[in-house]
């Protein structure tokens, strides 16, 4: 199965420009999949997780339609979905 990887614009800069990633090969959970993007594009990782492995505060990370810090973050299972979104946080005032 493959999964496709979609990005954010601020993270163009880390993914040499790309904002839609395929990334072949069966993949069980979200960690395994970003451990996959890693490998392509080492650069994202600090952009997305902490130096402890968790997603950052500011980073919001979909399967599908769901959000993975609501479910089981990295352990998040991706029966549902072959499709991952990965964008900053918005706020305003």
């Amino acid at each position: 199965m493959s999964v496709t990887v979609h990005l954010s614009g601020y993270l163009k800069p880390f993914s040499g420009g790309e904002t839609e990633i395929a990334l072949l090969g069966e993949y069980a959970t979200v960690g395994e999949v970003l451990d996959s993007l890693w490998q392509q594009h080492i650069a994202l990782r600090d952009r997305v997780l902490t130096e402890t492995g968790e997603i950052r505060q500011h980073v919001n990370i979909f399967v599908g339609s769901e959000d993975v810090k609501r479910l089981k973050g990295l352990a998040t299972s991706l029966k549902k979905s072959n499709e991952i979104h990965i964008f900053n946080a918005v706020s305003g005032g």
